[in-house]
């Protein structure tokens, strides 16, 4: 089994054919936006921070996970408001009192959610996206090398737009073809290249992709001349403005039961 395409044109021109068609849109049904701010009140205007989380179940717990920045950045905020409200999708979270690991370093955080939670997060489903939690069929995933494709999504604050005093729209944005140019021990990089990269999102294309971090990134697999299958392997931390990188860390970095490993 062959898991890259061979070059960049054949990638293009098999994620345009019918079979490749999803895969752009595919990470979407494993993402989630996240927002935290200050509760909601009538007459005034709605500030909140905001990224995007990957779902996923891993030995049958349901877990949400993020960047540590995002969760900091949440700490910040409950410091100075006193109270700050957390969400995932339509969900209101208490990430403090969920959390199941976090990591400063590999700016990762995982959060447990209870059934209750699940049903709300699977309720909320606008487009295409947050449908399902990732059920890897094995743990941990496989390796990815220089070359491999990488297909990713979130939802970039560029594309957020205030509805109401308490609504806001999340334009959500995703990729496909993204060549994996770099793989350290627990992170890959990938060159952002907006010529040539195969692209699917609900909203015009944005500015800057800011936003998307903790969104889920799957390497895209090939079996085969016309099977395509993705890989979840981990989510996107960081993106580089001057350079137009983008950063992923591997999700080998913990366990089955979402412990980051020592």
């Amino acid at each position: 089994m062959t898991p890259e395409f061979r070059t960049l044109e054949e990638g293009k021109k098999v994620l345009a054919s019918e079979a490749g068609k999803p895969i752009s849109g595919y990470p979407l049904e494993f993402a989630a936006p996240v927002m935290f701010g200050p509760p909601p009140q009538r007459g005034d205007s709605l500030v909140v921070n905001s990224a995007s989380a990957s779902l996923l179940q891993l030995d049958g717990r349901m877990l949400v996970v993020t960047c540590h920045h995002v969760l900091q950045e949440y700490r910040k905020r409950l410091t100075e408001l006193g109270d700050c409200s957390f969400q995932v999708g339509n969900c209101r979270l208490e990430p403090l009192a969920q959390l199941v690991a976090e990591d400063a370093t590999l700016d990762i955080a995982v959060i447990a959610v209870t059934d209750a939670q699940v049903r709300e997060l699977r309720e909320y489903r606008v487009e295409n996206f947050g449908r399902n939690f990732v059920v890897p069929p094995a743990w941990p995933p496989g390796g990815v090398a220089e070359g491999d494709f990488v297909a990713f999504g979130g939802f970039p604050g560029s594309l957020r737009r205030v509805m109401s005093w308490r609504e806001l729209s999340f334009g959500s944005y995703s990729s496909g073809a993204a060549g994996v140019t770099v793989v350290g021990k627990d992170y890959l990089v990938c060159q952002f290249d907006r010529t040539n990269w195969v692209k699917c999102g609900y909203e015009p294309e944005p500015s800057t992709i800011r936003g998307l971090s903790g969104g889920p990134a799957f390497a895209v697999r090939r079996a085969g001349a016309d099977i395509l299958w993705y890989e979840f392997i981990g989510i996107v931390y960081e993106f580089s403005e001057q350079y137009e990188l983008l950063y992923v860390r591997l999700a080998r970095i913990f366990g089955s039961d979402g412990i980051i490993l020592g």
